[in-house]
């Protein structure tokens, strides 16, 4: 063979392994790529069913402490008709605790519709411990530190319990001595906020007398170095002119 024939002949044998190396490489490139697809598709569904198997855990232990919930209530519930009335109170109440808010609500509700009237009057009762309830939280609300607790609470107190006078004590009880201290700048002026805008059905003349005596003690703590800000000036102000405002109508209810 020649030396040309021969140097062509291995430049081809060159070439095609060049051109089978290539082909090799865009193969395996392919290939990965296709793997890495597969591989990435595989993690993101078992990622996925890991998430729904977690979901159902949590809703089966929901669903566990729920019936243990019920389980609780209906155990207290035996006998609640032959209780006396403070007992009847402390069942009342301990059912309500273990009830969210809307469970109470629906269970009380479902009770007072009962034809029987015994069953009725502890529906009653248990409707007026969760409104008291709800109350009572929103009232501390009104001190909380996040201010949009703080708002919602206000304006939930406006629209729901304006004419409440279960509302009204509860707020003044925040402004006796005993409790004041514990109020935020923020917390007192947003008690005062509502006790504002209440309907004067909600006021007795005894809470009227509390509520003017709530405001001559804040202002005797500002005389006394302790300082208030225009903010709650201001908010003293219209909650004198308040009370001034329906002083004689509920006087004269």
């Amino acid at each position: 063979m020649s030396t040309n024939k021969l140097h062509n002949t291995s430049g081809n044998i060159g070439k095609w392994l060049a051109t089978a190396s290539a082909i090799l490489t865009i193969g395996l490139t392919g290939l990965n790529a296709y793997w890495s697809r597969e591989v990435s598709q595989v993690e993101s569904e078992v990622k996925l069913r890991a998430a729904e198997l977690e979901k159902q855990r949590l809703e089966l232990d929901a669903g566990k402490a729920q019936m243990s919930r019920y389980t609780f209530v209906q155990n207290l519930l035996t006998g609640v008709l032959a209780q006396d009335q403070a007992q009847k109170t402390l069942t009342v109440n301990l059912i309500n605790l273990a009830l969210t808010e809307k469970e109470a609500q629906q269970f009380f509700a479902g009770l007072q519709a009962s034809d029987n009237q015994e069953t009725s009057m502890v529906g009653s009762l248990g409707t007026e411990v969760v409104a008291t309830t709800a109350i009572n939280n929103l009232v501390l609300q009104m001190n909380s530190a996040v201010k949009e607790t703080r708002l919602g609470a206000v304006e939930n107190l406006i629209q729901n319990y304006r004419a409440n006078p279960a509302a009204v004590e509860q707020a003044l009880l925040l402004l006796e001595p005993s409790k004041i201290e514990t109020l935020s700048a923020s917390g007192r002026i947003n008690v005062l906020v509502f006790l504002r805008n209440t309907d004067k059905i909600a006021w007795t003349p005894q809470n009227i007398t509390r509520a003017e005596n709530a405001l001559a003690q804040i202002r005797a703590r500002a005389n006394q170095g302790v300082a208030i800000g225009n903010q709650t000036e201001e908010a003293l102000n219209k909650m004198t002119d308040f009370l001034n405002n329906i002083k004689m109508e509920v006087t004269n209810l």
